[in-house]
């Protein structure tokens, strides 16, 4: 109820509606703001696709994407498997989720809904050595997520065949 008497606009660059009263710029959603301008942004807690703070949809237009793409503090092999699955894919239909900023070897990714998660990361020098876990939405509501399958010692091949099924996607 008390939702429905909050304004409601769309942001002028990803385009996701949001709560007006959240947003410290007219015309962008508190990420965008964030993103651009360094505005305070909203401690998203999403639910059913939707920040339940602000109304975010969690979408980003490309150009945000690159940003965010670009500060990035991770290892060069990381950083390239994103851009090969994103320009392969889409940076609109694989999204980084960081939840390990410290870690330079490791990233995950989800697809637009962010109901499913893989967590990727570099176990060794070699080129074609690479960890995958995959998580679905929880059952419990405990976690975001829930743990189904983990992969170790994958190629490149194997590491993309593995998460774009999961995520279900196609090239």
């Amino acid at each position: 109820m008390e939702d429905q008497l909050r304004n409601i606009t769309s942001c002028d660059e990803c385009n996701s509606d949001y709560y007006t009263d959240i947003s410290q710029m007219a015309n962008l959603c508190p990420e965008c703001s964030y993103i651009l301008y360094g505005c305070q942004n909203c401690n998203h807690d999403f639910e059913n696709g939707r920040c339940k703070k602000c109304f975010w949809s969690g979408s980003v237009s490309d150009y945000i994407q690159n940003i965010k793409d670009k500060n990035l503090n991770k290892s060069k092999k990381i950083l390239s498997i994103i851009d090969f699955l994103q320009t392969k894919y889409g940076t609109t239909n694989i999204l980084i989720i960081d939840h390990w900023d410290s870690d330079k070897e490791a990233i995950g990714l989800t697809e637009k809904s962010k109901q499913l998660l893989a967590y990727i990361s570099t176990i060794s020098d070699k080129d074609n050595d690479y960890y995958l876990a995959l998580e679905n939405p929880s059952v419990n509501n405990e976690l975001v997520y829930s743990p189904i399958e983990e992969f170790y010692n994958l190629s490149l091949t194997e590491l993309e065949d593995r998460l774009i099924k999961h995520l279900k996607l196609t090239d």
